[in-house]
């Protein structure tokens, strides 16, 4: 076993596993430090087939997801979904393309005990690794990819709709009406701070709410949606850093593809942290959107309607300007949802945020350029593949 302390004991781990696992024996248990909110232990067992396997075996944060039984049939439904997507696809690399969630002996998907917890347990993907952030185009091409694949495995999944676990999550237009009333309220006695920064974000709202009024009009449709699109979501192969698998399903819930797409934009398509306190240096990485967009559209295998890829510039607008009025509406709130590291922090990430969506705007024309020529390559592969197995 690790030799450095874990959260939870060993005699409550072996206790847990062997309700989801039967017989066998336990090789060793790994916790992994990396998370924030949940408690995630790698557990190896030779199987009473004398098979090895590897496990994540995951404590649950109930303080974070209130509504956990409707969360995990979101991503049990999900993951299963993609399971029988992947398996029927010719591509190898698709049989590690989905988490393999693993029920209870008792047959839920979950063990819910008051004494031990909320846990769940999913294969380890071998041969696979994650990364913080992009540093490279190819990175961004992975990132964008493993979502648009993602995004096309999900597009065809059956009623019933998803639970909306976390109400109104990307509701653009409720965050500028929750920043105006903690502005009214101003608790705090901080508006006098950051008025500048309401004024920047009131101006770019109606830039903000395009893609979110084309929805409500019907020209968007609603889609599965992961709702946490980042680098770090994604396993890259360990050898030549090929997209593998989207995780981290706990926000899977309807929304729109943008919203994933936007999110990627927002934390990818800059080489500034997301709270930079020199905003004057931020800029806009051109050729890692190229990349994303490249990689999205490839990955999507043409599942987006035209309305759809026409918004993809705008959704990296809205999505980070949103992001700024969360942080603002934190930081006149007394920053209860954001950790922070320093008195300040919040508007210093709204600023930063803010500013990126300013930048985003700047070079709207040349990114919806961009997306144009990625449309095109994106089509043109389709087709030469549709050819491809024709002939053969």
């Amino acid at each position: 076993m690790n030799n450095q302390k874990m959260t939870h004991s060993e005699e409550t781990l072996r206790n847990v596993f062997g309700k989801f696992v039967e017989g066998g024996k336990i090789e060793s248990i790994e916790q992994n430090r990396g998370g924030l909110i949940n408690q995630t232990y790698f557990i190896s067992q030779t199987g009473s087939d004398g098979v090895l396997r590897k496990y994540v075996m995951q404590c649950m944060n109930r303080h974070v997801f209130p509504k956990l039984p409707q969360l995990m049939e979101n991503v049990f439904r999900v993951s299963r979904h993609m399971e029988v997507k992947c398996k029927a696809s010719k591509n190898p690399d698709a049989k590690r393309g989905f988490l393999n969630f693993r029920c209870a002996l008792d047959g839920q998907c979950y063990v819910d005990s008051e004494e031990l917890g909320f846990w769940r347990m999913y294969r380890y993907i071998d041969h696979a690794v994650g990364r913080l952030t992009a540093t490279t185009t190819f990175e961004a091409y992975s990132a964008g990819k493993a979502f648009g694949n993602f995004q096309s495995l999900l597009s065809d999944l059956p009623e019933p709709r998803l639970h909306e676990t976390i109400s109104r999550f990307h509701d653009t237009r409720n965050r500028f009406a929750v920043l105006e009333e903690a502005a009214k309220k101003d608790a705090f006695g901080r508006l006098k701070d950051c008025r500048d920064i309401m004024e920047g974000l009131f101006n770019l709202k109606d830039a903000a709410l395009a893609m979110q009024e084309a929805a409500d009009a019907g020209r968007i449709p609603e889609r599965v949606v992961h709702n946490d699109a980042k680098l770090s979501n994604v396993l890259l192969d360990e050898e030549d850093g090929r997209a593998i698998c989207v995780i981290d399903l706990d926000t899977c819930m309807p929304g729109l593809a943008l919203h994933d797409f936007g999110d990627l934009v927002r934390s990818i398509c800059t080489d500034s942290q997301e709270d930079t306190d020199k905003p004057e240096f931020i800029r806009v990485r051109l050729d890692m959107f190229t990349a994303l967009s490249e990689g999205f559209l490839a990955g999507g295998r043409g599942f987006m309607l035209q309305e759809e890829k026409c918004f993809m510039p705008d959704a990296g607008v809205a999505l980070t300007t949103e992001v700024a009025v969360r942080f603002l509406t934190d930081y006149l709130s007394g920053d209860v949802y954001f950790r922070t590291k320093y008195p300040g922090h919040n508007l210093v990430r709204a600023r930063a945020q803010m500013t990126l969506a300013q930048k985003y705007m700047e070079v709207l024309p040349e990114m919806r350029a961009i997306v144009a020529e990625a449309d095109k390559a994106a089509g043109k592969s389709t087709v030469d593949e549709a050819a491809e197995i024709a002939v053969s």
